[in-house]
């Protein structure tokens, strides 16, 4: 070991350590993201570590280290990465695109007990249905809230479901601390992606990354179906616009030829059928 590295302090070393694993990793894999794990449950964090290996690798650091690292690092697009750090951050290294890797990482969520001040993403509603709670405080609690209850062997019962909380309001301390009494966990977390970079260092953000490939096929099959009908509109003659513009000729074409009684094969029964049809009208009309 080197003097200068005994002169160090362990606390020193084991930052240096950490900066240069994400160093290596950052060379190893090809896409790397910024997320947040704020909310997320230690023993959910493991599952999704542990689901995803080997292709994908989290990695927790500190802000501070990151911004050290990416001076370090010659990685292209990192900068741009690293601008847009989260509250609690976690570094994902992944072998396989940022799309695929946005969608496994960010569909992987868990539900959560509710903390006072935060908002509903859905109605939270108290089914009705009996409880695993003995008579007791709990009874005022549920009443305070307009919660219809009744006793069945010896446990509360809710009498009828109720919602506690609209979409997009939040949660009181009595509200939330119901609702964790009634081990109802109203919320979905996850882990909250601010971007990524690919092997060339094109960044994304979270709104693209978003996009699935549904959707691109919808917007490319509505792009398509758009300038088909540009061209055709404006005439423009190729593969694509041959048949309907020979179809929407001959429609036109034949629409003239009968407003002017032009006589071919084609327009003669069709005359025909109109005059008939005239005919038949003005009977009525002269019959009434």
């Amino acid at each position: 070991m080197s003097l200068e590295a005994v002169r160090k302090s362990p606390s020193r070393l084991r930052k240096e350590a950490i900066v240069e694993r994400f160093l290596e990793l950052s060379r190893e894999y090809p896409t790397l993201i910024m997320a947040d794990f704020s909310r997320i449950p230690a023993d959910h964090f493991g599952k999704v570590r542990k689901e995803l290996m080997p292709d994908v690798k989290f990695f927790v650091m500190k802000k501070t280290l990151i911004k050290k690292a990416c001076e370090l690092s010659d990685r292209k697009g990192l900068k741009e990465l690293v601008s847009k750090l989260p509250t609690n951050l976690v570094v994902i290294f992944s072998r396989r695109d940022p799309f695929e890797t946005y969608r496994l990482v960010s569909e992987r969520k868990v539900e959560v007990f509710m903390k006072p001040g935060e908002v509903a993403e859905e109605d939270v509603v108290i089914p009705a249905g009996p409880t695993d709670l003995a008579p007791g405080p709990i009874l005022m609690d549920l009443r305070a809230m307009n919660v219809p209850t009744k006793i069945q062997g010896g446990k509360v019962a809710i009498a009828e479901s109720v919602t506690v909380l609209r979409k997009g309001e939040r949660a009181s301390a009595q509200v939330a601390d119901l609702l964790r009494n009634l081990n109802i966990r109203p919320l979905k977390v996850g882990f909250r992606v601010t971007g990524a970079i690919d092997e060339e260092g094109l960044f994304y953000s979270p709104e693209v990354l978003s996009v699935s490939l549904e959707d691109i096929l919808k917007s490319i099959q509505m792009a398509q179906a758009r300038s088909l009908s540009l061209a055709i509109e404006i005439g423009e003659i190729n593969k694509h616009t041959i048949v309907p513009l020979t179809q929407r000729a001959i429609i036109r074409s034949l629409t003239l030829s009968l407003s002017i009684g032009w006589l071919s094969d084609t327009t003669i029964p069709l005359l025909i059928r109109k005059a008939i049809q005239a005919a038949r009208i003005l009977k009525e009309k002269v019959g009434a």
